[in-house]
């Protein structure tokens, strides 16, 4: 048995991330009030999976039968059954108490410093943005199966934490058999192999896990915070210094700078 859990940043914070408290609050709420919906309309799309061989590999799709337009259909982003709001409402859908818990843990960790630098605004904006471009990814390049979920959106916000905070520390706690313990590391380290695992997922493709809309998510939000920092909207303090100050793409700051997000 092996586990590697990042479960503690180092970035002080300037800023009450109330935005992302609020964010994970009502997404918890939608979550749990639509575990109901889900399970009914999990029980009734049984019999419209259709499986077939596509380039020698076996593919899964799923296949709407008649449309009651139940509120279900408003959440769940389905490729053959597509409706505009899906693209938000499945990010605050959730398949049951460990992909809920698991998704708003990794929100809150990134989430906070992400948000207290950005301010409520612009966060929201990258979060839903990050979530949208996923959810539409995912219709292009995706399965024809439904998917749900925030993982895109938190991807993004992931992948804008790594452009803030390269080399800020995570505290990660690992066990391998009956070893364990914990230890701190750089966040690229994590954040990078994360990115690499789903990377990996999607040229693989298939699987229960869409790879594709993580991919595209932590793509859009790290690119993102490059356009913001580039063209100096988002500033680092002199105590910090950002992924394109690391690669001597941005001078650093100087202690006499005033911050942007002050």
């Amino acid at each position: 048995m092996f586990f590697f859990l990042p479960y503690l940043v180092d970035v002080p914070m300037h800023r009450w991330p109330i935005a992302n408290w609020l964010l994970i609050l009502l997404t918890c709420i939608i979550s749990i009030g639509m575990f109901p919906q889900l399970n009914r309309w999990e029980r009734r799309a049984a019999d419209h999976i259709v499986y077939s061989v596509r380039h020698g590999r076996m593919v899964e799709s799923y296949v709407p039968g008649r449309q009651h337009n139940q509120m279900i259909d408003y959440f769940l982003e389905q490729p053959g059954n597509f409706k505009i709001s899906q693209l938000v409402g499945s990010l605050f859908l959730h398949a049951g108490w460990i992909h809920l818990l698991g998704n708003m843990f990794f929100l809150w960790l990134f989430g906070n410093a992400v948000n207290a630098k950005l301010g409520h605004g612009r966060f929201l904006a990258l979060y839903f943005s990050a979530g949208i471009f996923a959810g539409i990814v995912y219709l292009m390049f995706g399965p024809e199966i439904p998917v749900l979920g925030a993982s895109g959106a938190i991807m993004g916000v992931m992948g804008a934490f790594l452009m803030l905070y390269p080399r800020n520390d995570v505290c990660c706690a690992w066990g391998l058999l009956l070893a364990y313990g914990v230890t701190r590391i750089s966040c690229y380290w994590p954040l990078g192999a994360y990115f690499l695992l789903d990377l990996w997922g999607t040229l693989r493709g298939g699987g229960a896990i869409a790879h594709i809309s993580h991919v595209a998510g932590f793509t859009f939000g790290a690119a993102v915070l490059g356009v913001l920092l580039w063209r100096g909207w988002v500033a680092s303090r002199a105590s910090e210094e950002n992924l394109l100050q690391v690669l001597h793409l941005q001078p650093l700051t100087p202690p006499s700078a005033r911050p942007a997000d002050e």
